[in-house]
């Protein structure tokens, strides 16, 4: 499995990661594409194709800090799922920040919720590969999130601080987090 950047050696696989993109997410939770490919440049985001034996497999958009990273999207193809690419993926991408704090930011648990099933899935699906939960949960975009990490080791302050760090003031203002009490 490969992780091929599609503004350098992945360029090839860059229509099929938008394409992905913006299928995959609900519009609430998107960046524009325009400003995540300038923040690529400016070595903020890394927007990787997922390839194996040269077919695109799925998406894995990472957003940088000085010490920390956040998977901010992931997604595999629709043809690919059910196929273990998810699993090995989320593993590889693990071992690839190794020494990092690597943040995943998946949808809060709530039995209310429309897509609860699809939520509950999600969750079981990243703890099987090497996530742990964190305690923390944060309102961003509208959306409430539990953060989870390799090594269940994080803070809402060190979070928040990432968000500023990497995004900067004027995007966090935009995207409103704010942490959540769990009960």
């Amino acid at each position: 499995m490969d992780f091929l950047n599609i503004l350098k050696e992945g360029a090839e696989y860059r229509e099929a990661v938008l394409e992905l993109y913006e299928e995959a997410f609900p519009e609430e939770e998107k960046k524009p594409v325009s400003m995540m490919l300038e923040m690529a440049q400016q070595g903020k985001t890394e927007l990787l194709a997922i390839v194996e034996a040269e077919s695109f497999v799925g998406l894995a958009i990472n957003l940088f800090g000085k010490t920390d990273v956040l998977l901010d999207y992931f997604a595999i193809s629709p043809e690919c799922r059910n196929g273990g690419y998810g699993g090995r993926a989320v593993r590889a991408l693990q071992e690839r920040f190794a020494g990092k704090t690597y943040i995943f930011e998946i949808e809060k648990q709530d039995p209310e919720a429309s897509n609860a099933e699809d939520r509950r899935r999600r969750k079981a699906f990243y703890l099987r590969n090497g996530l742990k939960e964190t305690g923390v949960f944060a309102n961003v975009y509208d959306t409430d999130f539990e953060l989870l990490t390799p090594d269940g080791k994080l803070t809402y302050e060190k979070y928040e601080a990432f968000l500023y760090e990497s995004l900067g003031a004027e995007v966090v203002k935009r995207i409103r987090p704010r942490k959540l009490i769990h009960v």
